[in-house]
């Protein structure tokens, strides 16, 4: 499966609340699947 993510968010670059930390930690928890992803 390949996953693409898009966020307005993303740590550490851009944080104004809780997306960006989804937004970092979701591909790196999915790679953890064997889930192929891009940001």
């Amino acid at each position: 499966m390949k996953v693409l993510s898009v966020s307005s968010e993303v740590f550490p670059l851009i944080k104004t609340g809780g997306l960006a930390d989804v937004a970092g930690a979701l591909p790196i928890a999915l790679k953890s699947f064997g889930v192929e992803t891009k940001t």
